[in-house]
């Protein structure tokens, strides 16, 4: 098996019957320290998800030809991290709208593809909230606050997992008009304060 971080061949000390996961921890320690972070990871061509990265923990090297590493700064992550999440916020709140002005007309039929795909963003959403914050808070991404700054900064919303589960729920029971009454009054003030926390976080970090 070939690994290549950021096009530069990395020889491996691997032991017979190793993983793909032995693979990526060797490539982590070696991207730490330089003091870059993975961004992008692409298997035999295919750029590969957090959750795929996941399933194909146990896969044998033996069955990979090459694993392509594309590396980035913690500072650019973080940025690209932000910049995604508002977008992301933006186009949910904008889909969110639409299916509840629907709802409320009484089209059911009309607001239910869009509500699943909503619905799916809604929760890649969340994940991708949590790990920033978390980033954070743990020191992943250090956050520079200036001087006057910090009381600018709002405490980014709670209970979004549970938010989403009693939408889901909801939805299963087929009760359209409480689904309304969630994306009205939970899910878009939950998407609206997320917003408003990353949109400041942007505004700390250009600063």
């Amino acid at each position: 098996m070939r690994l290549r971080i950021d096009g530069g061949d990395v020889s491996l000390d691997l032991s017979e019957g190793s993983a793909f996961c032995a693979v990526l921890a060797q490539a982590e320690r070696r991207v730490v320290s330089e003091g870059r972070v993975v961004s992008r990871i692409v298997v035999d061509g295919r750029e590969i998800s957090t959750r795929f990265e996941r399933e194909m923990a146990d896969r044998p090297v033996g069955e990979i030809d090459t694993v392509d590493i594309t590396t980035t700064t913690p500072d650019a992550l973080f940025r690209d991290a932000l910049d995604g999440a508002v977008d992301l916020s933006l186009a949910i709140r904008r889909d969110a709208a639409t299916i509840l002005s629907a709802l409320r007309a009484g089209h059911t039929g009309a607001a239910g593809p869009r509500y699943a795909a909503c619905v799916e963003s809604l929760g890649t959403f969340f994940q991708l909230a949590g790990a920033v914050f978390n980033a954070i808070g743990t020191g992943v991404f250090p956050l520079a606050v200036h001087p006057g700054s910090a009381g600018e900064l709002p405490s980014p919303p709670p209970a979004t997992a549970g938010i989403l589960e009693r939408l889901l729920r909801t939805q299963k029971e087929n009760d359209w008009n409480a689904v309304a009454d969630i994306l009205e009054l939970e899910i878009l003030p939950n998407i609206d304060g997320w917003s408003a926390f990353f949109k400041a976080l942007k505004k700390i970090g250009a600063a």
